[in-house]
């Protein structure tokens, strides 16, 4: 049985707070996300500044199990290949 939307609290209301990071409402329904998040776009790409699997491990125990993060954007948005010489992609 779903909840009728009033019941379940209004769109941004801080409904927890996990090590400092405050976790919202998004939207009028159950989803509730924290206010930071985690972007791994480089994550195991060939770029020669993308961080290798062990990094990318750690990123994430201390975001989530430490941090309180549980936003993680995985978008790969804007695929451009980074160089030496435009590290920034």
């Amino acid at each position: 049985r779903r909840l009728p939307k009033a019941a379940k609290g209004a769109t941004n209301e801080v409904v927890r707070t996990v090590n400092g990071i405050r976790h919202k409402r998004m939207g009028g329904g159950d989803l509730v996300v924290s206010e930071m998040g985690l972007g791994t776009q480089r994550w195991g790409s060939g770029d020669f500044n993308a961080p290798d699997e062990a990094t990318c491990l750690s990123f994430l125990d201390r975001a989530i199990l430490e941090g309180g993060i549980n936003l993680i954007d995985t978008a790969e948005q804007y695929p451009i290949p980074s160089t030496r010489a435009k590290p920034e992609g």
